[in-house]
């Protein structure tokens, strides 16, 4: 219970700074259209050839649209996150000032866009190339790289550093402020889906059985559906980056902004039993919190 009040909690704080800034929204449903403008120019072309010929060809057009992809995806992501700790220090942004830091940050961006897409890439292909194993261990790697990158984003925007750099402060970062998870996103992407990605999987599967008898309802009910599932992934990305934000301001400088507490940041995250805590704000002895 003490769980759920603390992500319901940490929702909300994000969720007022959304609202309170309703142009940190354009930044995930700009780069969200362009992500899928890329993927239908490069990826879908690509699938087709892979089961086609020529398989190379296929190949190549979805490394570079995946690649891409991740690159809006980061590019836009950075540009939020900068307007947003902004935001939160009480500055007055416009979505030119995010794009302005976004462009100055380029090359960083470039090459942790490459790293996260190959480290992705090889994760997938250990889950499927190895049966329940490589399930079993694509899946601890996949966690272990969310825990690693969750902050890549706001170090990015704050700090300018290149991919290797990035990697370092996430890592420095996550030693000194945790020893486990980031259970604030965690609970975040649970409410998320309670609010909006089960809402919109309903009406889909309810479309799809009412298409029989009724192809008019069904077609609306899975078109409703699915763009309840667009909305809710943006707005979950958007307080994702927020709460990211607000995160790495409070692991890097001891600082709480947005509205959060310092309890709520402490709680944001399970620290590992016997794991002593030496990042700002830590409690000197282990404890495991939310």
């Amino acid at each position: 219970m003490k769980r759920i009040k603390s992500g319901w909690q940490l929702t909300k704080k994000s969720w007022a700074i959304l609202k309170d800034e309703p142009g940190l929204s354009k930044f995930p449903i700009v780069g969200g259209v362009i992500a899928l403008l890329v993927a239908i120019v490069l990826i879908g072309p690509g699938l087709y050839f892979v089961d086609a010929d020529p398989i190379a060809l296929g190949v190549v057009l979805i490394a570079i649209g995946t690649y891409l992809s991740a690159f809006v995806i980061y590019y836009f992501a950075v540009g939020l996150a900068h307007n947003a700790d902004r935001r939160m220090h009480g500055e007055e942004v416009e979505f030119r000032d995010g794009m302005a830091l976004a462009s100055s940050r380029m090359s960083a961006i470039a090459g942790w866009a490459f790293v996260a897409t190959v480290v992705m890439t090889v994760i997938r292909a250990v889950q499927e190339r190895f049966g329940a194993a490589g399930a079993i261990v694509g899946g601890l790697a996949g966690a272990a790289w969310g825990v690693l990158s969750f902050l890549a984003v706001p170090v990015i925007a704050m700090e300018g550093t290149g991919p290797i750099g990035t990697l370092k402060r996430c890592g420095n970062l996550v030693k000194n402020g945790w020893g486990e998870q980031v259970t604030g996103t965690i609970a975040i992407g649970g409410i998320v889906f309670v609010l909006g990605f089960l809402p919109g999987i309903l009406l889909i599967v309810g479309g799809v059985f009412a298409f029989a008898s009724t192809a008019a309802g069904g077609g609306a009910l899975v078109a409703i559906g699915a763009v309840i599932l667009i909305i809710a992934a943006l707005i979950q990305q958007a307080l994702s980056t927020i709460f990211g934000v607000a995160l790495y301001r409070y692991v890097s400088t001891k600082e709480a902004v947005g509205g959060f507490t310092a309890e709520e940041m402490q709680s944001a995250v399970r620290t590992k039993k016997g794991h002593l805590g030496s990042g700002p704000g830590m409690p000197s002895t282990s404890s495991s919190t939310i």
